[in-house]
């Protein structure tokens, strides 16, 4: 499991553990985004917050989670996988769903990166709609994230933190030795 602020990295450490271990990548926005689409609802990022907050009225707070667990059945009945990297972790419920249904098997990782950093990787992403135009944006989402979900609370009960301050080569050694554990 994934967690950080956008532009921290998880998409690049999901990659990574999938070319490494052979891993399938279930990124949990995609998935609210396939609700909006089945319920008619624009996937802007207010659009898909007030979704996954719909979502978690009706289902409770691990409502994603449960969203992910029903893709990963599916998965499983077609060719079962060596193991799924669960990327956008938000909240603690979410971890504490998965972990009841993959036990030991399970690991949080929370992706780190300066703020700096981040700022300019929204920017040269440039997602309209979702990426910050200004630092005082991407400040504003930083803590929009961190207090609408209590994603705090989940990095900080990461299992293992992967900084994510380098380069590519060194990013991968980083999240080996994270999966790895040493």
């Amino acid at each position: 499991m994934l967690v950080g602020l956008p532009g921290s990295g998880k998409d690049e450490v999901a990659r990574i553990i999938s070319e490494e271990f052979g891993y399938e990548i279930i990124v949990m926005s995609d998935l609210v985004r396939e609700e909006a689409e089945r319920l008619g609802i624009k996937p802007t990022r207010e659009g898909l917050r007030r979704l996954g907050g719909m979502l978690r009225e009706r289902e409770g707070p691990a409502a994603v989670a449960k969203l992910v667990l029903r893709k990963i059945a599916n998965m499983e009945e077609e060719s079962p996988r060596p193991g799924y990297v669960v990327n956008g972790i938000r909240n603690i419920e979410e971890v504490d769903e998965l972990r009841r249904a993959f036990e030991r098997e399970s690991l949080l990782l929370a992706v780190l990166s300066p703020r700096e950093l981040r700022f300019h990787r929204l920017v040269r992403r440039g997602r309209v709609g979702f990426d910050p135009e200004s630092w005082e944006a991407l400040t504003r989402e930083d803590r929009r994230e961190v207090t609408l979900f209590h994603m705090g609370d989940v990095i900080a009960l990461a299992d293992r933190f992967v900084i994510n301050d380098c380069g590519l080569e060194e990013l991968r050694a980083r999240v080996l030795r994270a999966v790895l554990g040493f």
